[in-house]
This record gives C-alpha cells, structure tokens and sequence, in this order.
C-alpha cells in the first residue's frame, strides 16, 4: 500500500514538473514575442520536442486569440498541484482580453464568418485536429490539396490565393519558398488525414482526391 502511494505521488510531482515547465516555456515565448523578437514556435518545439504538441496547442491559442496588453505574469510556482495550476491558467485566460491579432489565420476568417472552429473544420470535411496542425504549419503545404484550399476558400469567402498563402507561411508569420524546408517536423496532409480519426469514408474521400489531383499533374 506504502508503495501505491509513494508511486501515486511520484506521478503527481511528475505532472507537476511538466506542467511548470510548459508554463516557464510558454511565458518565454511570449515574453520574446511581446519584445519584438518574432519567435518561431518550430525552434521552440526543436528545443522542447517532449512538450511539442502543448507547445503547438498554445501557439494556436496566442496567434488567434491573443493576450491582453496588461504585463505578463510569470508561471506558476511548481509547489502548486496541478489542479491549481490549471485553474490558475483558466482564470488567466478567462479574463483576458482579446488584442489585436498577430498572425491573419483560418480559425480567425472563421470566426468572423460566423464558424467555430470545429463548424469550420466540419464545413471543409476535416475534424479540430486536422484544423489545428493546419494552423500550427505542422503539414506541408506542397502536399495540401487544391480541392481543400477551395474548400476553405468557398466557406471563409475569400480568394484561394489567400488561403493557399497563409498554408505556405511559417508559424511566426513569415513565408517559406517551396524548395526551402522548414525546421518542424511535418506530415503530408494525406499522413495526417490517415492518423487522424476522421471516418472511414471521409478519409477515402481525401485519398481519392488527392491521387486524382497527383494524377492530373499541376
């Protein structure tokens, strides 16, 4: 029983190393950009890979919603649980206000049409997470399908070159030329479409497309 609970509490202490370490790097991160210094969040997830996809979930998060002008403040001390932490965080993201947007992207052309985000991802025929690595820049553009593209362009009301530009733009707001590799890691869109957990019949849907489209060539 001794150990259980000696491993019960291990577990806790983990979490809540982790979880302050991810407060410590995020708050970095946006410190630096608040600076000016227009960090890229693909250096950030090289340098952390352990923490990358809460790295990408926040850079999601700060990108389209934004952080109000009042000074930051630092993370939580690791004595807290990490259900305070939480709550902490919650309370500090409830009661933020919404600054000016840094970086144009889908889920914010969205919003303004009236989509949520997982309306939006529904509307294109993807799920949250298939929207949330698009905008993370955590697929390859090249490999993204032009029937996508004109999906979202349909919907969001807006040319296709927009949306095949902000696709092509790295995570800190600049742009990448096709030959050029980005530093993160990055699926295929028909990789993510397979590991994700769309339908059956939606993800045949998006193969077929995408071998129509390699087939007819550009």
């Amino acid at each position: 029983m001794s150990d259980q609970h000696d491993e019960q509490r291990a577990h806790t202490r983990r979490q809540r190393e982790r979880q302050y370490e991810i407060d410590r790097i995020t708050f970095e991160y946006a410190t630096e950009h608040r600076n000016g210094n227009n960090p890229r969040i693909e250096d950030y997830v090289r340098r952390y890979p352990q923490y990358a996809s809460e790295l990408l979930e926040y850079a999601l998060y700060f990108h389209t919603v934004g952080f109000d002008r009042q000074t930051l403040v630092g993370p939580a001390e690791p004595a807290l649980s990490p259900a305070a932490e939480k709550a902490m965080a919650r309370i500090r993201a409830l009661s933020a206000q919404a600054a000016p947007v840094v970086v144009e992207s889908l889920v914010q052309l969205g919003l303004r049409a009236n989509y949520a985000p997982p309306q939006l991802a529904a509307a294109v025929g993807l799920n949250g997470a298939l929207l949330q690595r698009l905008e993370a820049h955590a697929i390859s553009a090249a490999s993204i399908p032009g029937a996508l593209i004109q999906r979202f362009a349909d919907v969001l009301k807006t040319a296709p070159d927009a949306i095949r530009a902000y696709l092509g733009a790295s995570p800190a707001g600049g742009f990448y030329m096709a030959d050029q590799q980005p530093d993160q890691q990055q699926q295929t869109f028909l990789d993510a479409v397979e590991t994700s957990a769309l339908s059956p019949e939606r993800k045949r849907e998006w193969a077929e497309i995408v071998n129509a489209e390699t087939k007819s060539g550009p």
